[in-house]
């Protein structure tokens, strides 16, 4: 779902060079001074903002195409003055082949577009090609984590990782959340609200 267009978005995300990475990535500082995140699809960034500010000893990294969603996660970065996250204005697949191989502690997937049509089934971000990609990017135990309110997506997932050096290691139909160990984004805030069912696979390399 995309946000509604916002003009200031570009101009403020150009303007603050301290939170942004373009393509190529020529200083590979922030991949190699800590411990590192990414979440593929950040949205107006409530998951990641709320990650980052309960953990300043980790890097985090946000890939988002919207313009508009990814203007509002930069306005809340610079608001709260947070350093250990910078964010990335591109679609993934043309992110990925810049990103360091085994460099990643956990990649994160929440609530991505589902593409529910089945002749659209190569744009869904489990699809087992970019499976293989996370695999390459993720270290030894490192962890891909997914929520989503989408079933379909959910067992399309699942159907797709067989086969892969994927190890599973949760499978919830209903997630409970977890308030210790993870943070919600502004789309599973909704979800809940309306009595929606989340759904949960976190895996393992």
């Amino acid at each position: 779902m995309r946000s509604r267009f916002k003009k200031w978005a570009l101009p403020f995300i150009e303007e603050h060079e301290e939170i942004t990475l373009s393509l190529p990535f020529e200083d590979k500082t922030f991949f190699e001074s800590a411990p590192l995140y990414l979440e593929i699809g950040s949205g107006k960034g409530d998951f990641i903002v709320s990650l980052a500010e309960r953990h300043p000893e980790n890097h985090y990294l946000a890939v988002e195409r919207d313009v508009s969603s990814l203007g509002t996660l930069a306005k809340k970065i610079v608001e709260k003055e947070l350093t250990n996250v910078k964010i990335v204005y591109q679609d993934f697949d043309k992110v990925a082949p810049e990103l360091p191989k085994e460099g990643f502690k956990t990649i994160y997937l929440n609530f991505s577009d589902p593409w529910p049509k089945k002749r659209h089934s190569k744009r869904r971000l489990t699809a087992k090609p970019r499976l293989e990609t996370y695999l390459s990017l993720l270290e030894k135990g490192g962890e891909l984590r997914q929520k989503t309110d989408n079933e379909g997506l959910y067992e399309f997932t699942k159907e797709e990782v067989e086969g892969t050096a994927f190890i599973n290691l949760v499978d919830e139909k209903d997630y409970v959340f977890d308030e210790e160990n993870d943070a919600m984004s502004e789309y599973e805030r909704n979800f809940r609200s309306e009595g929606k069912p989340i759904y949960r696979l976190i895996y393992k390399k």
